[in-house]
């Protein structure tokens, strides 16, 4: 029993390890263009290491809202265009909120400066879910589905 849970525990990981470095990656990234845009136009006093926290936090929120959203895809059977635009839609606020209480708290500031770096939080999740997504279609598109014109045909 305990070993069947563990080794479903491992291939769980291991199933959700692109996207759990993805997310790592993700945070890293835009928490240096959050930083560096602290430091230079809003003169906040603000270390690396708590920008990235706040950037993970607000990654882990949409993450498990994705989780959510892909778990319905497979229940309900949605079209994958629209879960792509309720994964979008649905994950801005939560991120923008999680964001604002997160810099409101973790790096005290007022309320002005937190608002400011929500939305510049939000600003970087949504240039990272747009080219996600213009990824996606092309994979998806391009790559998983043949064209008619190179499909050859025995005769």
């Amino acid at each position: 029993m305990i070993t069947s849970i563990i080794i479903a525990i491992k291939n769980l990981l291991i199933l959700l390890s692109p996207f759990i470095l993805g997310w790592i990656g993700y945070s890293y990234i835009f928490s240096k263009l959050i930083y560096s845009f602290a430091k230079r136009y809003l003169n906040i006093n603000i270390s690396f290491s708590r920008t990235w926290a706040i950037t993970f936090l607000s990654g882990m929120t949409s993450f498990i809202i994705t989780l959510i959203f892909i778990s319905l895809y497979f229940s309900y059977s949605i079209a994958l265009t629209t879960l792509t635009l309720e994964i979008f839609t649905a994950t801005i606020v939560p991120v923008f909120i999680t964001s604002l209480i997160a810099y409101k708290y973790l790096s005290n500031t007022s309320l002005g400066v937190a608002i400011v770096m929500s939305f510049a939080s939000l600003l970087a999740y949504l240039t990272f879910t747009i080219i996600v997504i213009i990824i996606l279609y092309y994979v998806i598109n391009t790559l998983l589905q043949p064209n008619p014109d190179q499909v050859c045909c025995a005769i």
